[in-house]
Order: C-alpha cells, then sequence, then structure tokens
C-alpha cells in the first residue's frame, strides 16, 4: 500500500474506545436487567400457584417422567390440568383440579 493511504484512514481517538465501551456495558446491563425480570414473572411462587387452584403433587428427576405422571393423573384421578415446573433439584409436577 502507498503510504498516503495510510494517512487517509482515522485511528479511533481515545474518545471512541471509551464511548464504545459504555455502549457495551449499557448493553450487558439492560441484557442482565431483562433475564432478571424475566425470571422474577416466570417463576410462580407457590403461594400464588395455590391462590389459582394449583397443588403441588410431586418432584421428578426428569421432565419425561413428570410429563407422563402428569398424562396419568389427568387419566386415572380427574384433574384438568397438569403443569411440570424446574424447581431446583428436580421437576415439580403441579395439578389443577
Amino acid at each position: 500500500m502507498e503510504p498516503s493511504v495510510w494517512r487517509r484512514v482515522r485511528r479511533p481517538s481515545r474518545k471512541d474506545d471509551v464511548l464504545r465501551q459504555k455502549a457495551a456495558r449499557f448493553g450487558v446491563t439492560l441484557a442482565l436487567a431483562g433475564t432478571l425480570v424475566a425470571g422474577a414473572l416466570a417463576a410462580a411462587t407457590p403461594a400464588s400457584a395455590t391462590a389459582s387452584g394449583w397443588t403441588a403433587y410431586k418432584g421428578y428427576r426428569t421432565l419425561q417422567n413428570c410429563v407422563s405422571a402428569g398424562t396419568a393423573k389427568l387419566v386415572m384421578d380427574g384433574y384438568k390440568e397438569y403443569d411440570c415446573r424446574w424447581d431446583s433439584p428436580y421437576y415439580m409436577l403441579w395439578l389443577k383440579k
């Protein structure tokens, strides 16, 4: 390349680097805040779940076992709905009459 090409390319200043870092930090902060809000909304507390008619039944190690137990409860015991929610370290089967 010719030396004249190098003279035309503007090198980023320190101010540009600082602004870029601030924008990246703000993006990470927004992403973290969104994750926390979504997690808080998705995880229903047991008090609100029982108030809306849900009953905690039993915990299962795998989602597949929880779903098959929930399906069996629908057929055998006359429940209307079931839900398998992750409740560390297992999946909790919630039933609704």
